[in-house]
């Protein structure tokens, strides 16, 4: 990979990555989805809750443990809405 080369886009001038013309399209498309979901005004637990189920939708059944696991252990009493009685 040559980040010279045209058919390569540079992200960024502070990370040294650079991505091909397919990877950029599939860049672009998952902030467009990730700034529609963001457009809902969601609150954390909510956003933690898409995390997880996209993590479902992962092939890489390890990947989607790693995520899950990580999701749920960043969910605490906080998140939960609290109902008075």
């Amino acid at each position: 990979m040559k980040p010279e080369d045209d058919k390569y886009l540079k992200i960024s001038a502070e990370v040294e990555s650079s991505l091909s013309e397919e990877d950029a399209g599939n860049f672009f498309l998952a902030r467009e989805i990730t700034q529609e979901i963001m457009r809902f005004g969601i609150n954390q637990p909510t956003l933690k809750k898409v995390i997880e189920l996209l993590a479902l939708e992962l092939e890489n059944r390890q990947q989607m443990l790693d995520i899950i696991s990580i999701v749920k252990a960043q969910i605490t009493e906080a998140d939960s809405p609290s109902i008075i009685t």
